[in-house]
C-alpha cells in the first residue's frame, strides 16, 4: 500500500519543465575552413612573410614525423597546401585531427614568429 502511495504522488504531480530544459541552449557548429573531399581534406594557407611561411612549413613536416595521417605539403611563392589522404577507404578520425592540429601549428607559428 505505501508504494501505491508513493507512485501515485509521483505521477500525479505536476508536470512541469525540468530546470535543464529552461537552460538548454543549442550548441552552434563552426564551419570548417577545409574542403572535404571523398578520400582527402584540402587546404591552402597564405602568408605575407616569408618567415612565418617557412617556419609553417618546418612545423608541419616535423607534426607529419609524429602522426599516422598522410599529409602532403606543397608550397609556392607565398602560398602552401595542404593535402590529408585518407588511410581508410574513408576520412577518418584521425585526418580531422591532423586538420586541426595543423590549424593550431598555423596560429602557434603566426604567435611565436611576430615581431
Amino acid at each position: 500500500m505505501l508504494l501505491q502511495n508513493i507512485m501515485s504522488n509521483y505521477l500525479n504531480e505536476n508536470t512541469t519543465q525540468f530546470e535543464v530544459e529552461n537552460q538548454f541552449k543549442p550548441i552552434t557548429i563552426k564551419k570548417s575552413s577545409w574542403q572535404f573531399e571523398e578520400k582527402r581534406i584540402t587546404k591552402t594557407y597564405k602568408f605575407d612573410e616569408k618567415r612565418f611561411l617557412e617556419q609553417f612549413i618546418v612545423q608541419v613536416l616535423k607534426y607529419n614525423r609524429e602522426t599516422n595521417a598522410d599529409i602532403e605539403v606543397r608550397f609556392r611563392e607565398d602560398t602552401v597546401g595542404i593535402i590529408i589522404h585518407a588511410v581508410s577507404p574513408n576520412i577518418s578520425e584521425i585526418e580531422t585531427e591532423a586538420s586541426k592540429d595543423i590549424d593550431k601549428i598555423k596560429k602557434d607559428v603566426m604567435y611565436y614568429y611576430a615581431k
